[in-house]
Formats: structure tokens, sequence, C-alpha cells
């Protein structure tokens, strides 16, 4: 079986996050939607969207022995 691509590896350490990042994860980086858009569909402020989509970044960089993906 061939090894996965970034994509595929980003893929998934979002699913080993835990719910509040991963969600906001796969919102914005899967699904494009915007921080408003996301703030809107989980009920939280912009702000705190954007302290978990920082903070997911950061644990998807250091999860397992791989190479950190750059995100848009």
């Amino acid at each position: 079986m061939a090894q996965p691509g970034a994509f595929q590896c980003m893929l998934l350490k979002a699913f080993e996050l835990s719910r509040p990042y991963r969600d906001v994860v796969l919102l914005k980086e899967f699904q494009g939607h915007s921080l408003a858009e996301i703030s809107s569909i989980l009920g939280i402020s912009i702000d705190r969207v954007s302290v978990r989509l920082k903070r997911a970044h950061r644990a998807i960089g250091s999860l397992g022995d791989s190479v950190p993906v750059e995100f848009k």
C-alpha cells in the first residue's frame, strides 16, 4: 500500500485532535468556511475560533513524527 500524501496525513492528524479543535480545523481547512461562519456554526466567538485554529495547527505539527503541514 502506498504511503499517504500530505493531505491524507493532515486529515489523519486532524482526527487525533480533541473535538473542539477538530471541528474548527475541519470546518476551516477542509470545508473552506470563514472564521465568521465557523463562529456562527459552533456558537462561539470569532476570537475563540481563531485561538482554537492556532492551537490545532500547533498540535497537528507536533503529532507523530512527520513534518508539519503548512496551512494557507
